[in-house]
């Protein structure tokens, strides 16, 4: 009884717009003080608990992954890997829409954030297509779907929080993601291309050899980037923490030194603004801990595996009972919130129920993307909304119907586990 109310209480405070930490950190003391007293708080346990949630060696991925997203975004290097991508698929119907994906699968492998994404790519990508007569409504729809792509393909903060508390290798998550982001790359840019004919587009020139050739140029040195960091993972020649430390630095190399782009004042403020941004996902985690041992200790994950399992015990079935928890929760959530909270309670049910705790992970990640799309809490729509200037409602009209893909994607990754564990699976065997 307690603990459901200990739970109630963090609903509620979450709805009401209290910040994630404080809203945990309170139900937390509910839950002792109702169990144990108020002058009996186990403050000493609590705070051990925090310091231990932090004691992850991987943890320090997160700013690093941060820090190379925020300095290739305020680098200006952003133009050149949309000039680059306009080069290789602006020939094709609704062209600028494909673009507009195929450059977020770029970004993807520096930013891992699909507000970044959306922020950041997002402005250049909605200003080249309005001057090129594509109505407010799509331009700002593809933008906010193709930001997606951003967390699931390496680097990514939500990967790394999920892996830590799920127990799953990191190395083998951030890798597992890469398949999963390309098919939903591919599946909106279907979706864009069946659009675009109903809404004839225009088609533009094809780009000559010659004219590929001076775009890669000019993005080969931001190209190398995610490049150094996927291929140094897959290779084994770095862990993710040691990848994140290679490429901030050569981001920063990269900004300072070779384009100029960034002063070193701008600079001390970037390492501002990604100490502040990690130290949010660090006091989130931290508590985190601790209403993880409180879940654990009441036995609550067990009782609702039982629950759940009491329904049906098909792998496919509980799958999607927690796929369309998960799409509720994401719609009033963020992301990380919810995997902070979540996970310790649907892995173990996972693991009952026969499923892969690392194939779990990725279908989780993709189906709390689709709440950041979805109002009334959806992030990457105040970004569209920020750098474009359309009203919300007219917003979510039009990014409706490209939520269609991304389900599919999401139904595919779980009735094909392979899509996901092939990767982890082919590189662990080498």
């Amino acid at each position: 009884m307690i603990i459901v109310l200990m739970l109630i209480t963090l609903v509620i405070l979450l709805i009401l717009g209290v910040p994630a930490f404080f809203s945990m950190a309170f139900s937390t003391l509910i839950f002792f003080s109702l169990e144990r007293g108020i002058m009996n708080i186990p403050f000493e346990m609590i705070a051990q608990k925090s310091v231990y949630g932090l004691n992850h060696f991987a943890l320090l991925a997160v700013p690093l992954f941060l820090l190379v997203g925020r300095v290739m975004n305020e680098s200006g290097t952003t133009e050149r890997l949309f000039d680059f991508a306009k080069a290789l698929v602006g020939h094709l119907r609704g062209g600028l829409a494909h673009v507009n994906v195929v450059a977020s699968v770029i970004f993807a492998g520096m930013s891992g954030s699909a507000v970044a994404d959306a922020a950041g790519l997002g402005q250049i990508e909605i200003r080249a297509m309005r001057k090129a007569k594509y109505d407010l409504d799509f331009s700002c729809a593809v933008t906010a779907a193709s930001s997606l792509i951003g967390p699931i393909i390496p680097p990514s903060v939500p990967i790394i929080l999920y892996a830590i508390l799920a127990g799953v290798s990191v190395n083998s998550l951030l890798i597992a993601g890469i398949i999963p982001g390309i098919v939903l790359a591919l599946s909106l840019m279907v979706y864009i291309a069946y659009v675009a004919r109903k809404r004839n587009y225009p088609v533009d020139a094809k780009a000559s050899l010659k004219r590929i050739g001076i775009s890669f140029k000019k993005a080969f040195l931001p190209l190398l980037a995610p490049v150094g960091l996927v291929g140094g993972i897959v290779s084994g020649v770095f862990t993710a923490t040691e990848a994140g430390a290679v490429v901030a630095l050569y981001a920063i190399l990269l900004s300072v030194v070779v384009y100029r782009t960034i002063s070193l004042k701008k600079l001390y403020n970037i390492f501002k603004h990604v100490m502040y941004d990690s130290g949010i996902v660090m006091i989130i985690l931290a508590i985190a801990n601790v209403y993880s041992y409180i879940l654990t200790k009441e036995k609550l994950p067990v009782t609702i595996a039982n629950l759940i399992l009491s329904i049906s015990d098909s792998y496919l079935a509980v799958m999607f009972m927690m796929i369309v928890f998960l799409l509720f929760m994401g719609c009033f959530m963020s992301a990380l919130v919810t995997i902070t909270i979540a996970t310790p309670v649907l892995v173990p049910i996972v693991i009952e129920a026969g499923g892969d705790p690392l194939h779990f992970g990725i279908v989780m990640l993709l189906a709390l993307m689709v709440g950041e799309l979805t109002p009334p809490f959806g992030m990457v729509l105040f970004a569209i909304m920020k750098v474009s200037g359309i009203s919300f409602d007219r917003l979510v009209k039009a990014v409706f119907p490209f939520l269609i893909p991304v389900i599919a994607v999401i139904i595919l990754a779980v009735i094909f586990p392979e899509m996901v564990t092939f990767l982890p699976n082919l590189i662990m065997r080498n």
